[in-house]
């Protein structure tokens, strides 16, 4: 019955509950000037202020801090041991506490920064990270192994760097975990998988950026003598271009970031791409040229050629065949007229003149000079005509197509015939004229003598 009788409280808006808290945390008098002891974790500057967040030295809890106007003569690393003073502030736009410090004072690293650096000195002075031991990275590799997770950013932005700048390349995934106690393991697993099971050419380790705690399987003391120990060259590709972890003073090579790791992989493979596609133009740019010249040099060859050419020889003594023919029978012909014309004449005279005996004589010798001068006629034309067979006869027989038609040819070296074979050389190109066309080709064997065997 109580229970039906207890009024609710109205509901409250975002606005009301963050300037509520807001009011709470600035009136708390606790939560004035306290000091803070912890870790460092991210310090970075933005203009004259410092942002990080501060880590409790035992238990994992932190708390996001700003110093506005910050002395930068005061050097504050990641890792470092600090005790600070300062307000708990709310931003309720964010919904956000922060500390607003206003002293800092350095108390020395971190002690997992210091067992870090203890353990980075111990390898050092073992030489897992001397420059002799660096395998060199391949140019071209055709098979790349990925040690990372499959879940994370690290692995989207390998595999889009590879694929989008090379395709022709095999890529096999060893999924692990990147942080917390299995990762060192996990981790060493997949590097000893890829140098037995799966052997490839090189070999990605990595993951994406995150705090300096969650970076710390890259700084495991097994990971580093996996990767030390590996046959295959190893990428360490580690958080952002500022993380550094012992896995990136181990590894044959380390990438700022993992895209960078996906972009030396196959940054000779785009190097060649490049460099053959300019070889490409190059090629077809003077390919075209060297084409362009050889077909303005060809034709003015085959003008020379046909202006030289057999066919177009016998084709102008045809010409001058057909011309002469032309004269002679115009010439017969005006003869002809002529003697028609003085036939007339006589027979004007013969009827002038009259007398019989006259008439029979001047018929009689008109029948004499009609029959000597047809038979001469007759004889010029024969004779003629006999002269121009004879000459058809001898242009026949000297005509070179008809012997190239009997399996004979003509070969022709720079317009020239050749006689000899002192007139050509190894590798010049000749020209043989057959009774059909002509064919091209180049001088690879001469040999002196009448054999028809080479």
């Amino acid at each position: 019955m109580m229970i039906n009788n207890i009024v609710p409280k109205k509901e409250w808006s975002v606005y009301e509950l963050t300037s509520y808290l807001k009011k709470k945390v600035e009136m708390d008098v606790l939560l004035k000037n306290i000091y803070l002891k912890g870790e460092v974790i991210r310090p970075s500057v933005s203009g004259d202020h410092l942002y990080f967040e501060l880590k409790d030295l035992e238990y994992d809890a932190k708390i996001k801090c700003v110093f506005f106007w910050f002395d930068k003569s005061v050097e504050i690393k990641h890792g470092s041991k600090v005790l600070v003073k300062g307000n708990v502030i709310f931003y309720e736009k964010e919904g956000i506490i922060e500390l607003k410090v206003s002293e800092i004072i350095d108390i020395g690293l971190g002690e997992l920064f210091v067992k870090l650096k203890q353990l980075e000195e111990k390898l050092r002075q073992e030489g897992l990270f001397d420059s002799k031991y660096k395998k060199e990275i391949p140019r071209y590799p055709k098979k790349v192994g990925i040690v990372t997770s499959k879940n994370g950013a690290a692995i989207r932005d390998i595999l889009n760097t590879i694929y989008t700048r090379f395709e022709n390349i095999q890529v096999y995934i060893y999924s692990c975990s990147v942080q917390g106690q299995n990762a060192p393991y996990e981790i060493c697993e997949g590097i000893e998988y890829f140098n037995t099971s799966e052997p490839v050419e090189v070999i990605i380790v990595g993951r994406g950026g995150g705090a300096f705690e969650d970076l710390m399987a890259f700084n495991s003391e097994m990971v580093v003598r996996k990767i030390f120990e590996s046959k295959v060259p190893v990428i360490s590709a580690v958080g952002h271009e500022r993380d550094y972890v012992l896995s990136d003073f181990v590894a044959d090579m380390r990438a700022i970031t993992p895209t960078n790791a996906g972009e030396i992989v196959v940054s000779f493979q785009n190097q060649a791409l490049e460099k053959l596609n300019e070889y490409h133009k190059r090629m077809k740019s003077a390919m075209g040229k060297i084409f362009n010249m050889v077909k303005e040099k060809v034709g003015i060859l085959q003008y020379k050629l046909y202006q030289n050419s057999l066919a177009n020889t016998i084709a102008k003594r045809a010409q001058d065949i057909d011309l002469y023919c032309n004269k002679l029978s115009f010439a017969i012909s005006r003869k002809l007229h002529e003697a028609h014309k003085n036939l007339k004449n006589f027979e004007k005279r013969l009827a002038d003149a009259n007398p019989e005996s006259r008439l029979s004589i001047a018929r009689t010798n008109f029948d004499n000079c009609s029959r000597r001068l047809g038979e001469a006629f007759k004889k010029i034309f024969q004779q003629k005509e006999f002269m121009y067979k004879v000459n058809l006869e001898k242009l026949i027989a000297l005509n070179p197509l008809n012997v190239l038609k009997r399996g004979y040819s003509i070969t022709l070296h720079n317009s020239k015939i050749l006689t000899t074979i002192a007139q050509v050389n190894n590798g010049d190109e000749i020209v043989t004229q057959l009774s059909d066309g002509i064919i091209k080709s180049k001088v690879f064997f001469k040999k002196e003598g009448a054999e028809s065997n080479v």
